[in-house]
């Protein structure tokens, strides 16, 4: 297919301008259509502050058997969205009742402006997936209705006729008036209406939505992000209908962690300061009996002083002793820890606020899978155990658990073998003891047991004061940085660009469907189609007539009047036949009009309507058909009674007569040949008025009598396909033809129909001008 130039399409839009008008507009309705009944997205964002724990201090060893894991931003990102916070969240909210009604033919939500609450005590999940109407008919009453959905009245209508349904899956019914606050009870819901404020529209509507589906509603619309990748800052942002509940909700969710870290902290610290105090009872039990021992063995025995080296060694005991205490306790952990992690999938329970007292690198293992575990928790609310990711965490798990395993085996090993050591020197320094003299011998003993036992009262009496401040002083993880706001404006849809997307769009899908109507329509348009689909000249191109346009139209019939007049014949009259390929393509009334323009020129015209089968000439130079060709050719009239003069000077006028049964045997006959060249002889132009070459054979008659034949094709009506049918007559009955392009719609701004004419000839329009 050859490339359209510029002028072809211009011409091309010119055409078909109504039908990208159309298309654009169409579209760009659509659009604005959508676009106001497109309900506005409002956003609310809110930063918060988290405190990540990747640096653990040293502190106490007696935070390893309580507490949870710190933070870090994914964990604190996988919180904010888990259903854990979002349930939390529900809990401070009222979003179970939505009320809406109907304004300027859009449904509007009314959230916390309703004239009315609802208050449900019983509703069955039927009534749940119902939509509530209430009409107001007085200050006191209204009726509430319901009625099917769409999709309800469709299976009804089927349950008429095909009983597929059970009675307990047919929609629900329901119309009747009530009074406000009185308690509405039916099978399928217990409800009480309360009238807030007086109504302002005809018709209100309700719906009352399931916990679950709120739940996701929110986290579909929740988005939980860092603001910098090394940073602390978390922003959430949440997207709603109505702005007033988006804040509301982040402000539920923002809390709600907050107050879950909070509580997790206090309950950690709760955990630490039982475990002191079951230690501390149970030291002062054994302190309170080693002093009364103490007590006693000084009462009943006289001893005046324990010498210098007794007493240096009964204070190493009692230092070594403490430190034997201290290592069972941190054995004691470890063991602990070490059953557990053996015994249970989730280590939550384990707390390793203090644990790098003891080991940095274990208390690193535990924070990882803590973090790991929850990571796979809350994958595991929206994906698979075989999803790619939960895999991937799960392998993670695995690896850290045996690492942590060994670390454990190694700890508890190395803390066994500080132990015997110390028991070595224990027993040692015991020996030395045993070399002292009885009475001083016990008392030494008793009053190293008395205090050690003071020692590990007084340490772990230090240990529950911290841990009673920690907890009075006890602080969030997280503090609010931005808190939510109502915001003013919606982020989407932005309507203007819309509406301006809809229109260009719409002038592409005009441009594109002229296009397309073009490629697919077959008409000849214009001389460049001719030109490209024939070698015959074409004689002259008819713009369209209408009433702006007459001098234009006029001007291109005298154009092929001056064509007509360099014919080259053998006498000084010329027999010109006019037709077409098929009907209606204006031959008829370039006869007539050419042959005024002709007569004005002061040569004597006769006009021949030879289309015997739908004849129209003398309609067009309102003279009667009583008489005429075919009365002539069958010897029932006269030539003289035939011809008929017209209103027009010079111009004379055969119509077709009374339509015969046998047209083309008229004018084969002799006596059509000797008119002819009877009329010859007389006018100096002969029109026929032919009928179409494709249709009948009767315009072969006249042509092969005629100097020319003008064969008139119409714009945008006479198919590209008729020119190959018509250079095969012209070139098979070696006729010297022409055409003539009739109908042509002027191209805007150019005015004139600058098109060729005659190209064998060398004549335009320049030549005439």
């Amino acid at each position: 297919m050859n490339e359209m130039t510029s002028k072809e399409i211009v011409e091309l839009l010119r055409r078909y301008r109504v039908s990208i008008i159309f298309v654009t507009l169409f579209i760009a309705a659509l659009t604005m259509t959508y676009v106001y009944f497109k309900p506005n997205i409002y956003q609310v964002d809110a930063t918060i502050e988290v405190q990540t724990d990747n640096a653990l201090g040293t502190k106490d060893i007696l935070a390893m058997a309580t507490g949870n894991s710190g933070s870090n931003i994914d964990n604190v990102i996988q919180i904010l969205q888990s259903r854990y916070i979002t349930q939390l969240a529900l809990k401070n909210l009222d979003l179970n009742i939505r009320y809406y009604t109907e304004e300027h033919f859009k449904t509007v939500e009314l959230y916390k402006n309703a004239p009315f609450v609802v208050s449900v005590a019983a509703m069955t999940q039927k009534a749940r997936d119902s939509r509530f109407q209430v009409i107001p008919v007085t200050n006191e009453s209204f009726t509430l209705l319901i009625e099917p959905s769409l999709k309800q009245k469709m299976v009804r209508h089927i349950k008429e006729y095909l009983p597929l349904l059970s009675e307990k899956e047919q929609p629900i019914l329901y119309e009747k008036l009530h009074y406000y606050g009185e308690t509405i009870d039916t099978p399928w819901f217990s409800i009480i209406v309360q009238k807030i404020f007086e109504p302002t529209h005809p018709s209100y509507h309700f719906t009352v939505t399931r916990d679950a589906y709120m739940l996701q509603y929110i986290q579909n619309h929740l988005s939980v992000s860092p603001v910098s990748q090394l940073g602390s800052i978390v922003l959430l942002s949440f997207e709603d209908r109505v702005p007033l509940r988006a804040k509301e909700i982040l402000d539920a969710l923002v809390n709600a962690y907050i107050d879950e870290t909070l509580n997790e902290k206090t309950e950690s610290a709760q955990k630490r300061l039982q475990f002191i105090d079951a230690q501390l009872a149970a030291i002062h039990k054994v302190l309170q009996k080693s002093a009364k021992k103490l007590q006693r063995f000084k009462a009943t025995h006289i001893i005046t002083n324990i010498n210098e080296k007794a007493t240096l060694t009964a204070e190493k005991l009692s230092e070594f002793e403490t430190k034997l205490y201290d290592i069972d306790l941190r054995l004691g952990v470890l063991k602990n820890i070490f059953h557990y992690i053996t015994t249970h999938q989730d280590i939550k329970g384990i707390d390793v606020d203090a644990s790098q007292a003891l080991s940095p690198a274990i208390s690193s293992l535990i924070i990882k899978i803590q973090e790991a575990n929850e990571l796979r928790t809350n994958l595991l609310t929206d994906y698979t155990a075989v999803h790619p990711d939960v895999v991937k965490v799960t392998k993670q798990l695995r690896s850290l658990k045996h690492s942590l395993e060994a670390a454990l085996r190694s700890a508890i090993a190395s803390l066994e073998n500080q132990k015997k050591t110390l028991q070595n020197i224990i027993e040692e320094n015991k020996r030395m003891l045993q070399k002292l003299p009885e009475q001083e011998r016990k008392l030494t003993k008793l009053h190293r047991s008395f205090i050690v036992n003071e020692n590990i009262y007084s340490y772990l009496l230090q240990k529950r004061a911290e841990t009673a401040i920690m907890e009075a002083s006890t602080v969030p993880k997280a503090r609010v940085i931005d808190s939510p706001v109502v915001p003013e404006g919606a982020i989407r849809p932005k309507r203007m660009l819309l509406i301006i997307v809809g229109i260009v769009f719409g002038l592409i899908i005009g441009v594109a469907f002229a296009f397309l109507r073009n490629a697919f329509n077959g008409t000849i348009k214009n001389n460049e189609d001719i030109e490209s689909l024939t070698k015959i000249p074409v004689y002259g191109v008819i713009p369209y007539l209408n009433r702006k346009n007459r001098g234009a139209f006029y001007e291109a019939l005298r154009v092929v009047r001056t064509n007509l007049e360099f014919l080259q014949n053998s006498g000084q009259s010329k027999a010109i036949t006019v037709t077409s390929s098929i009907p209606k393509e204006g031959k008829t009334t370039i006869v007539t009009e050419l042959s005024k323009i002709i007569a004005k020129s002061g040569k004597r015209v006769i006009v021949l309507d030879l289309d015997m089968r739908r004849s129209k000439m003398h309609t067009k130079y309102n003279l009667p058909n009583t008489v005429g060709l075919s009365t002539f050719l069958i010897g029932k009239s006269r030539l003289e009674d035939v011809i008929q003069k017209s209103s027009h000077e010079n111009l004379f006028v055969i119509t077709s007569g009374p339509t015969p049964p046998n047209p083309s045997e008229l004018l084969m006959s002799n006596h059509f040949e000797k008119l002819v060249k009877r009329l010859l002889s007389e006018y100096d132009y002969v029109l026929f008025d032919s009928p179409p070459i494709g249709l009948v054979t009767d315009a072969m008659i006249a042509m092969r009598l005629s100097d020319i034949n003008l064969i008139v094709v119409r714009s945008e009506y006479s198919k590209k396909e008729f020119m190959k049918n018509i250079n095969r007559f012209v070139e098979e009955h070696h006729l010297k033809a022409g055409l003539i392009l009739n109908g042509v719609k002027a191209v805007g701004g150019q005015g004139a129909y600058g098109y060729g004419y005659g190209d064998s000839y060398g004549y335009s329009n320049d030549y005439y001008s």
